[in-house]
């Protein structure tokens, strides 16, 4: 990981046309070829380093493009993820354990490596329900009143809506599967399984707010997607206000943008979004010391089981 100087920032502003486009997408060779040359750490040997601008970053396991628009009084960023290892995409705590202490999003996101971070599922604060964090089972409490988001370690992303599973046989099956890499709690889940917006949700966190979204494509392409909200000044739109964006809104949102599957985060002051080394949204407040994050880092495992194939 690198931190831009005055030398290389004015370097990449120069060539980022040309080197972004060849280095935007670099993984899908790794995917494509039994017959590659694999190196020890499970991925195809590769010389190139990472490549990034204000918005984007890319490298032989990582792609990041993050972009802007106002939408329904609010600023809103998606960032479109693209990965070649499901180690890539972890979670973190502050102090380093999961209901340990709360701290910035930049603190835990540098300390961990991060490319990309944004808020995690705040379960600590929850009383109870199921939460794996980087294949470990934090807790395994039954709620029967949150829907669940699960990412597997094939890079399948599904999420399960509380009201149509027996929760407590579901979270005996995760808690067993060696191939369950996170479940989130906080939720509610966007959208139904064609990947249509749903309009009634488990939550009592309806009302426009900032938000913060996971969202899912096919395995080992999601989003993060976060709006600012709560009165805070548009970055996007001078002399406006974001407001925020309701859950219906949110949904209906994800589906635009073509997600299979979609999942609430915590909001709120509570949401932001940081990216290479500074918070790239505008928090309420400024924000607020959080428990947990999810981030996108650049230094996978060398455990083969991790590449998405």
């Amino acid at each position: 990981m690198h931190a831009f100087s005055p030398s290389r920032r004015t370097l990449f502003s120069l060539l980022a046309l040309c080197a972004v486009l060849s280095a935007l997408f670099p993984f899908p060779a790794l995917l494509r070829s039994a017959g590659a040359d694999w190196g020890a750490a499970g991925f195809e040997v590769s010389d190139n380093e990472p490549v990034w601008d204000e918005n984007s970053y890319a490298s032989d396991y990582i792609s990041i493009e993050i972009s802007s628009q106002w939408y329904g009084h609010s600023d809103v960023y998606v960032c479109d993820i693209r990965i070649a290892s499901t180690d890539c995409f972890r979670r973190a705590f502050g102090g380093d354990k999961w209901k340990t202490s709360s701290e910035r999003i930049g603190a835990i996101a540098e300390r961990n490596g991060a490319v990309l971070a944004i808020t995690g599922d705040s379960g600590a604060s929850l009383s109870s329900g199921m939460i794996v964090g980087n294949g470990k089972v934090l807790r395994d409490t039954v709620s029967p009143r949150r829907d669940l988001c699960v990412i597997y370690l094939n890079g399948v992303m599904r999420t399960f809506i509380a009201t149509e599973y027996d929760m407590a046989s579901l979270q005996r099956e995760f808690a067993n599967d060696p191939g369950v890499w996170q479940v989130f709690l906080f939720g509610p889940a966007l959208l139904d399984a064609e990947g249509h917006a749903l309009e009634k949700f488990n939550s009592n966190v309806y009302p426009a707010n900032p938000r913060s979204v996971i969202g899912y494509f096919e395995p080992g392409h999601y989003c993060f997607v976060q709006v600012d909200g709560r009165g805070v000044d548009s970055a996007l739109e001078k002399g406006r206000r974001s407001t925020g964006l309701n859950l219906k809104e949110l949904a209906a949102f994800m589906e635009a943008l073509g997600c299979r599957a979609a999942y609430n985060l915590d909001g709120g002051q509570s949401s932001v979004l940081w990216f290479n080394g500074r918070v790239f949204s505008t928090p309420y407040s400024g924000g607020r010391k959080i428990g947990d994050i999810v981030l996108i880092a650049d230094e996978p495992a060398s455990d083969p089981s991790f590449i998405i194939r």
